[in-house]
């Protein structure tokens, strides 16, 4: 539709054709969704890819092996992440983060907590023991929880970006990696 005709319709003018305004909106929505749907397409007609770069920059992709093997709990516990018997999940967190905090109390009350079959561990970004362990007694959290104070672990994953959860296979390959802003994070679990 050229622009001089898109015009006349939503001008009303269509050539001694007298369209009601109600019966006009319809077509100005339909072109203006074609429109659209041109920004989302590349030249070859396929889909773009645009929409779904991640929000910050990543260093790891789903297939790849998981950057950590293991990781020491606040608790001084030994999480073997290169367990070839157990899936696993790792949660990037920290505590001052609201959508971290929803994401470990929604995980709390999950049924991931008390699956012998995942290997799962929760790392606080930037923080010291003392915090993590005072912010899981005053919130009651049973996930187990590693702190990471200068960030060496979380920069093997992201350049920014909390909460995320990493889903790992048995082999040690990632299988999702996301950034788990917002409701209903635990959806985001793919296995």
């Amino acid at each position: 539709m050229s622009r001089e005709m898109f015009i006349r319709l939503r001008l009303n003018q269509t050539d001694g054709i007298k369209m009601k305004p109600s019966r006009t909106l319809p077509y100005v929505l339909f072109f203006a969704s074609l429109l659209l749907n041109a920004c989302v397409t590349s030249q070859s007609g396929k889909i773009s890819l645009e929409s779904q770069k991640p929000k910050y920059e990543e260093f790891v992709k789903s297939g790849e092996a998981l950057p950590i093997e293991s990781v020491i709990t606040i608790d001084g516990e030994k999480v073997d992440l290169a367990n070839p018997e157990k899936k696993k999940l790792v949660v990037l967190f920290a505590t001052w983060c609201s959508d971290s905090n929803r994401a470990l109390k929604a995980l709390n009350q999950s049924a991931i907590l008390n699956d012998d079959s995942i290997e799962l561990v929760a790392i606080a970004r930037e923080e010291k023991e003392e915090v993590v362990k005072a912010w899981r007694d005053k919130n009651g959290i049973k996930v187990p929880l590693a702190a990471d104070p200068d960030r060496s672990i979380y920069k093997k994953f992201a350049a920014a970006g909390i909460p995320r959860l990493i889903t790992v296979a048995k082999d040690g390959k990632i299988i999702k990696m996301n950034l788990a802003e917002g409701e209903n994070q635990l959806k985001l679990i793919q296995w």
